[in-house]
């Protein structure tokens, strides 16, 4: 009997570990110094997450009630489904209103080729 509760503990040991093991690629976007987390202008995949970081905060209405916050958002890709926030961390009430953009925009820009799976992008609003 202790051996057959012994392996769920051991499956979410394995499954946390592998979780762990694959960050997402990080990009920071800070909206008052893009450039610190993206070097080259004439990258597309900086093009295009400096889009994503664009259109997302389009949606912060009242920033002002976000400033001083701060929330790294993780965002994933698939062409059949779009865009998904696969994680926040940071201050409640700005990850909301980031996952509430991400997931109500439609019109997100595709990624460009070589762009990885996720991305993660840092909002501070001023």
């Amino acid at each position: 009997m202790s051996v057959f509760r012994l392996v769920p503990a051991l499956a979410l040991l394995a499954l946390s570990g592998c979780q762990l093991a694959a960050q997402p690629a990080s990009t920071s976007v800070d909206r008052s110094d893009f450039a610190a987390g993206c070097r080259s202008a004439e990258d597309p995949r900086c093009a295009w997450i400096n889009e994503i970081a664009r259109r997302v905060t389009h949606h912060f209405d009242r920033a002002d009630r976000y400033r001083g916050q701060r929330c790294d958002v993780t965002i994933g890709y698939d062409p059949r489904r779009g865009y998904q926030v696969r994680r926040t961390e940071g201050d409640e009430a700005l990850c909301l209103k980031a996952w509430q953009a991400v997931s109500s925009d439609r019109q997100l820009p595709a990624p460009p080729a070589g762009a990885p799976e996720q991305i993660m992008v840092t909002f501070r609003p001023g």
